[in-house]
């Protein structure tokens, strides 16, 4: 018996790798979140029309409008006849919806579409993520540190913080899957473990299905594609460089084309409220601060309205707001005001970062009406992770340049060393982490200059992915110093 104990634990040691353990975890933990009564997903807060109205599915559920924001609805209608819906939005996202819709045809019913089609595709398209990240990670640890860096990576990336956005229509689940298999392409041409060709076109896929499934995005290619010079160096064969340069290239343009491609409706929502729940939010004198950007101070009344209020002070479409009102600012200028008044523009960061470290809305509920949960009520099922950074995290900004600076610095000093050795390859680790600050900079700045502080949590989302990887990969990086110097020693 103890032969056969004995033999089963050396298969499972030489067969169950760091990277297929993290995959087994984090695939039960999420089967249990999402596919196992009481079912967990997010809850509608308007949104979902603009995605799922053009992908052919419409709402069959009577008392919809009294569920949205507190209960999760698994089931919509498909539509049997023309869909006269034009798109509203255009994104990547609808990709996925609609082949989670053929799916749902297959297996399911012709007439009832079931969210939990999506949510088990994001699924199927996170674990190989997981898996090439783990993989990146542990590539030179072997035995039990391995193990500990999965485990980690299970305990982040399973919470059903994140997991549960799979259960919905909004693009955050496929934001997270992405930035995974971005930061683990990265990581591989590092390690130098797969091949390069492979791992380039996996951050190309990647990055356009990150940056095209949300107009937010859209300045994220301008940090990736930056990122992307030091790649071009790792080989000297004019075949990868002219891939590389391809790959980065159109990278960047698609951020171009999505952001020209923003609807006009967005457009004027995100005016608006850049300048009622943004400059005149946290101004002292709002009148004043409309003189200065050169406009009529009376509409100081409009501070701290949004747009999608019941009752309005004056019609958002009408000519005065057309004339008077949107035409006389924009990024650039409001971009100007603040670090014109950077005591404002500082408490409007604050505000950030204390929506930063929360990764769930805190407006949606995660459960179905009929299961007895309370309206906006969240689950707390293997949600550790987040629970315990939403509550510890500091509230300041301050606290993110901190944490910029640190990682900055530390991996900058090794990036150095590589450098001058003329090991380019050795420098992506920093890349990668310039990547992921640089993208969780840029999300908070166009979030508050382009948007105010409407909906910061969800806004801020991609943020917390960036944030929680460069916590992972420190964490690794960390117990590969122990190693080595607990290595020293012993020799």
């Amino acid at each position: 018996m103890r032969g056969k104990i004995k033999s089963i634990s050396m298969w499972l040691w030489h067969h169950l790798t760091p990277q297929i353990f993290a995959v087994i975890c984090v695939f039960i933990i999420t089967i249990i979140a999402l596919f196992v009564p009481p079912y967990i997903g997010m809850a509608d807060n308007g949104d979902f029309f603009r995605i799922f109205s053009s992908n052919g599915l419409f709402v069959n559920n009577t008392n919809y409008d009294a569920l949205q924001f507190g209960h999760f609805v698994k089931e919509f209608g498909i539509y049997q006849y023309f869909n006269e819906n034009q798109v509203a939005i255009y994104s990547s996202q609808s990709i996925f919806i609609q082949m989670a819709l053929l799916l749902n045809k297959l297996f399911w019913s012709t007439t009832v579409f079931d969210v939990r089609f999506l949510g088990g595709l994001q699924l199927a398209l996170l674990l190989p993520a997981i898996y090439l990240l783990v993989a990146g990670l542990t590539a030179k640890m072997k035995g039990w540190p391995g193990y500990v860096v999965a485990a980690l990576t299970v305990f982040i990336f399973a919470d059903t913080a994140y997991t549960a956005y799979f259960n919905s229509f909004f693009s955050e689940g496929l934001i997270l899957i992405m930035m995974l298999y971005i930061s683990a392409g990265f990581l591989l041409l590092y390690q130098h473990k797969y091949n390069d060709y492979a791992m380039l076109g996996l951050i190309f896929v990647a990055s356009l299905i990150l940056i095209t499934a949300k107009q937010q995005n859209a300045p994220i290619a301008v940090v990736i594609a930056v990122c992307g010079i030091l790649v071009f160096f790792i080989r000297k064969n004019r075949a990868f460089r002219i891939s590389a340069a391809a790959t980065f290239l159109v990278i960047f343009l698609s951020g171009v084309v999505m952001y020209a491609f923003i609807p006009g409706e967005f457009v004027t929502i995100n005016q608006y409220q850049t300048m009622t729940r943004g400059v005149l939010l946290d101004s002292e004198n709002p009148e004043k601060s409309l003189e200065e950007m050169g406009m009529n101070s009376e509409f100081a009344l409009l501070k701290g309205t949004n747009f999608y209020q019941k009752y309005k002070m004056v019609d958002l479409d009408s000519p005065l707001m057309e004339k008077e009102f949107y035409p006389n600012y924009n990024f650039v200028t409001v971009l100007s005001y603040y670090l014109e008044n950077p005591k404002q523009f500082g408490k409007m960061l604050d505000l950030s970062a204390q929506n930063s470290f929360s990764i769930r809305p805190f407006e949606m509920g995660n459960f179905e009406k009929a299961t007895g949960y309370k309206f906006k009520e969240k689950t707390h099922f293997f949600s550790a992770y987040s629970d315990m950074k939403e509550k510890f995290a500091p509230a300041k900004f301050t606290f993110l340049i901190l944490w910029a600076l640190v990682f900055l610095i530390c991996y900058g000093v090794s990036a150095f060393k590589h450098f001058r050795e003329k090991n380019i390859r050795g420098t992506l680790l920093f890349d990668l982490i310039v990547l992921l600050i640089g993208s969780g900079f840029a999300v908070i700045l166009v979030t508050i200059v382009g948007d105010g502080e409407a909906d910061l949590t969800k806004h801020n989302f991609l943020f917390n992915v960036c944030f929680d990887l460069t916590i992972l990969i420190g964490a690794a990086s960390l117990l590969e110093v122990y190693l080595k110097k607990r290595g020293e020693r012993n020799a």
